[in-house]
């Protein structure tokens, strides 16, 4: 922390630290609001977990990230994304959880087939199903409204469900059926126990309740987290491929946030946040340069940006504890394949693997795997989400060849035997073995690989872990209580010192939502400081 006495005039209105997803959403919308906004990044590009690149010459994939958020169809038009140069490949991707036997159960098209695809595994479910799909999309139109607006000051709760919606500006979320709000403070896997039978069918929705966070099937409020990536889902376009992979996603949000008149800066790493009188008044970088603006907003996860580079002597004893019981390392390691011709899976023709595949059979399997990670191992038999996006974008690879990109659950960001340089091996050869159950030639068409443990990503991108979502989506740590009680509305205690990451309210995930929601914080005070 570094204290300024009568700084200069400030050159910009906003300083954005770090040009991901939501740093460049905030950035851009401030601009267009009339404000002098610069962005500072410390890599040499920006996106942070959206970007392509090469597994080897001529096979490009989306590195980390390479869906969608769902990203809010209405943001993306304020955003003016479409004249930036952003284009669709594929949109409202259907799911298909795949079962070793070719069973398969798809989700996203046709009510009719969805019940279907159920009815193979349990007539019970597939009548079970119309009902609970109702229940849950219903919660789901409650909880995107509060999803997209900030949550109420820093009121807290003793049970989380009775304060996530408090001040929302909602008042129909404080109508959601009681029922199925107690439903909701439940385990995704007890939930799923008391309607359905069939453990293909349990296992592929209790994976969507926990991608991306230390959390088991088995750990209470993973229901609620099921609702939220429902959510997701209301005001979008559902899971996209963007042309060109993730990296054009995000170099068509930097081209709206230049457009807009945001200047954005590279290797421009913040050694620290500058205050006077209590205030933040701008950034120094690592090569000593200082930059003064009016306010500051960090898209980085809170404690990076209040503990390390924030001044703690700000913040009360109490918060700063909170902070530094935060869990950040990351679970989800990626995989990414070049292959000589597309796999043949069983029982899915070719339009079929154009959706976003899900391996996990069941909510035993995943439970499996959250245990090996809780010992600081990986599952034997990984969970897995799947794309090949080559299939909707062919432009990638040179003609009739592909690129595989798998999220791979669950995997400890320390490993309790020796270290990720072996176990990066290890881990790839596992997935492989796995995936083969379902694609048995497999192994003959692979040409190259890349695999990322959280530490990889941590380095690769900055997010602290390698955490997807910025910290673990548990209940203690949602709504007013995200990332801790007395930050729920992107503000801090220090003034004119702003959060827009994703370790703030909602979730993580490319969706802008938290970029979007800490700009409008960011204006709403700006106007009311006198000129």
């Amino acid at each position: 922390m570094r204290s300024v006495t009568n700084p200069p005039p400030a050159e910009f209105d906003a300083l954005v630290i770090g040009a991901g997803v939501n740093g460049l959403v905030c950035a851009t919308l401030l601009a267009q609001a009339k404000k002098r906004v610069v962005v500072v990044e410390a890599r040499d590009r920006v996106g942070g977990l959206c970007t392509t690149a090469e597994v080897i010459d001529g096979f490009r994939v989306s590195t980390f990230a390479h869906l969608t958020g769902p990203f809010d169809t209405g943001l993306a038009k304020a955003l003016k994304l479409q004249k930036a140069g952003l284009t669709w490949s594929a949109t409202s991707l259907p799911t298909i959880a795949l079962s070793p036997d070719a069973r398969h159960i798809v989700f996203g098209r046709e009510a009719r087939a969805t019940t279907q695809s159920i009815a193979v595994h349990s007539a019970a479910d597939a009548q079970a199903w119309p009902a609970f799909d109702a229940r849950m999309n219903k919660a789901a139109k409650v909880l995107a409204k509060w999803m997209r607006a900030p949550p109420g000051g820093m009121r807290t709760a003793t049970k989380a469900r009775s304060g996530l919606f408090a001040g929302s500006g909602n008042s129909k979320a404080e109508e959601l059926d009681r029922g199925l709000a107690s439903q909701l403070d439940l385990s995704i896997a007890d939930l799923l126990d008391q309607t359905f039978e069939a453990p293909a069918l349990k296992g592929a929705l209790a994976f969507d309740a926990v991608l991306g966070s230390a959390l088991g099937p088995r750990s209470p409020g993973t229901a609620f987290g099921y609702a939220m990536r429902r959510a997701l889902g209301e005001d979008g376009d559902g899971f996209a491929h963007p042309d060109g992979g993730m990296g054009a996603f995000a170099n068509a949000l930097a081209k709206a946030a230049e457009t807009a008149g945001v200047r954005t800066r590279l290797k421009s790493r913040v050694k620290r946040i500058l205050f006077e009188n209590g205030r933040a008044t701008g950034v120094e970088l690592d090569g000593g340069e200082i930059i003064y603006a009016t306010s500051v907003v960090s898209s980085l996860d809170p404690q990076t940006t209040l503990l390390k580079l924030g001044g703690p002597r700000h913040l009360p004893f109490g918060l700063k504890r909170r902070l530094k019981g935060l869990r950040v390392e990351g679970v989800t390691a990626k995989v990414n394949l070049a292959l000589k011709g597309l796999p043949t899976f069983k029982g899915l023709q070719r339009d079929d693997l154009r959706a976003r595949l899900i391996v996990c059979p069941s909510p035993e399997y995943l439970d499996r795997g959250f245990a090996a990670a809780g010992q600081g191992m990986f599952s034997p038999e990984p969970a897995m989400e799947i794309t090949i996006p080559t299939l909707n974008d062919s432009l990638l690879t040179p003609i009739n060849e592909h690129v595989l990109s798998a999220h791979v659950l669950f995997a400890p960001y320390n490993l309790a035997k020796g270290d990720w340089t072996a176990g990066k091996n290890e881990l790839v050869q596992r997935v492989i073995a796995v995936l083969e159950n379902y694609a048995p030639d497999l192994s003959s068409r692979i040409l190259a690989g890349d695999v990322f443990a959280p530490p990889d990503i941590e380095k690769a991108t900055g997010a602290s872990g390698g955490h997807w979502h910025g910290g673990d989506l548990t209940f203690d740590r949602l709504g007013p209580l995200r990332p801790a009680a007395g930050l729920s509305r992107y503000e801090t205690p220090v003034p004119s010192l702003y959060l827009c990451g994703a370790g703030t309210h909602p979730c993580g995930g490319v969706t802008g939502i938290n970029g979007r929601n800490a700009a409008e914080v960011v204006l709403a005070a700006t106007a009311m400081v006198p000129a």
